[in-house]
């Protein structure tokens, strides 16, 4: 039985949590060893931002027509076949949230390291794993209350943060008007050249968690109203905070100082504000992580509640609580992200999810067209600028997916290998369960 009592507020600090996160404290650094002009830079974090908003326009319609718990899983079960649905929310439980928290909690480690050298990473990365598990464990109101508190926080620092990096005087020479090694670097005969490629699957990863409410339609109070608002919303917040923030960090530090680096906040923080300011300021970005992953900590065990509970298999991992928590689901999620976390390299991580869930994110855009085509227009909401901004999602998420392919051919095959799995769990699930 449902339990709705995630408000239109609640819903999009989800969104806003689990948007902002790994993504922007960590590609910047990345993306530098193939571009180095701050237009091409800032123009690939804005197309980074219209491909999701493209694609949480389309979300929005989708979970209008389909309120509930799940996201993918229910969302491809319901336009194609149970199969693709279970493969999705398999990949959703693994790739979309489990991994994420792990690749979150590395990188608010590699941030504290880097303000306390003395202390392991991967300590505080499991410490804060367990911990936040254990929260939203206890009680979904306290688990709520500890998400909004956490995002607004969240939200309020990153603001300031901006505004004083703006204020502050330059230390780099980079400029963000177009210039003929930006707009080479950018074009080159076409947007798709690997320097661009590359920083584009970072920025994809980067806004990864804008579709993060659809994920708990089925909690959300009057879903046709609230959930399209707050994805939508949502998307367009962190996307203004987006480019803003890379600008304060490109302007606050030479490019050699942040080419490479994991933990670009705290290098710009010190920058900006000298090595004591900076390193507590470093400190505040790390903790800053803690909303991104608790975010995924909830929202992750909604999708395998719904797996299994539709398929009336395992029922400690659909059961709620007395106070109304899927904890068996969470403490699930939890061990599959420490042991992701011990077993995999950031870069890696980063790569697999990106291209894993983007291939489901795809298949989902394009169920909306069968739908409407079957369909027609649904009542309440319905996409902007359609069939525009579909098919604008569908060509550029393929052409990242794409990219992957033939870039990224180990992280791609161990993406379509999870995919695989599941389907072969399927099958096997769905042969006990007849025989």
């Amino acid at each position: 039985m449902e339990v709705r009592k995630i408000d239109f507020w609640s819903a999009t600090s989800m969104v806003i949590a689990n948007m902002i996160g790994t993504g922007v404290f960590t590609s910047l650094g990345f993306q530098l060893g193939d571009l180095h002009q701050g237009f091409s830079l800032i123009m690939v974090w804005f197309l980074g931002g219209l491909i999701a908003l493209t694609g949480a326009i389309c979300y929005a319609e989708v979970a209008n027509r389909l309120p509930k718990d799940g996201g993918e899983f229910y969302f491809l079960s319901e336009m194609f076949h149970p199969a693709l649905g279970f493969m999705a929310g398999f990949v959703s439980t693994t790739v979309g949230f489990a991994a994420p928290v792990a690749g979150a909690s590395l990188a608010l480690g590699a941030y504290v390291e880097g303000v306390w050298p003395d202390v392991s990473g991967k300590l505080v990365a499991t410490i804060v794993v367990v911990g936040i598990t254990l929260i939203h464990s206890f009680s979904l109101k306290f688990g709520l209350l500890f998400q909004r508190i956490s995002t607004l926080s969240k939200v309020l620092i990153i603001l300031a943060f901006v505004i004083v990096g703006l204020y502050l005087p330059s230390k780099s020479d980079i400029t963000f008007l177009p210039n003929a090694a930006a707009m080479n670097e950018v074009w080159q005969g076409n947007w798709f050249v690997p320097a661009f490629s590359i920083s584009l699957v970072w920025v994809s990863f980067a806004y990864s968690g804008w579709n993060a409410s659809a994920y708990i339609a089925g909690s959300i109070i009057n879903p046709q109203k609230n959930l399209s608002r707050s994805i939508i919303l949502g998307t367009i917040s962190v996307t203004v905070m987006y480019l803003l923030l890379n600008m304060v960090f490109l302007k606050s530090a030479p490019i050699s100082e942040l080419v490479g680096r994991k933990e670009v906040g705290l290098v710009a923080a010190r920058s900006l504000f000298g090595d004591k300011i900076g390193a507590i300021m470093g400190g505040i970005i790390s903790v800053l992580l803690i909303s991104t992953i608790s975010s995924m900590i909830f929202t992750g065990p909604r999708v395998l509640k719904t797996m299994f509970e539709k398929m009336n298999l395992w029922p400690r991992l659909y059961t709620l609580s007395k106070h109304e928590t899927p904890a068996g689901a969470i403490y699930f999620q939890g061990v599959l992200s420490l042991v992701l976390l011990f077993t995999m390299n950031f870069e890696s991580l980063i790569y697999y999810v990106a291209f894993t869930l983007s291939t489901f994110t795809l298949l989902t855009v394009i169920g909306m067209m069968k739908m409407r085509i079957k369909l027609g227009k649904p009542t309440g909401y319905s996409a902007w600028g359609y069939p525009v901004t579909p098919i604008i999602f569908i060509i550029m998420t393929a052409s990242v997916a794409w990219y992957f392919i033939n870039n990224k051919p180990f992280e791609s095959a161990l993406g379509l290998a999870t995919s695989l799995f599941g389907l072969v769990l399927w099958g096997i699930i769905n042969k006990r369960k007849t025989t």
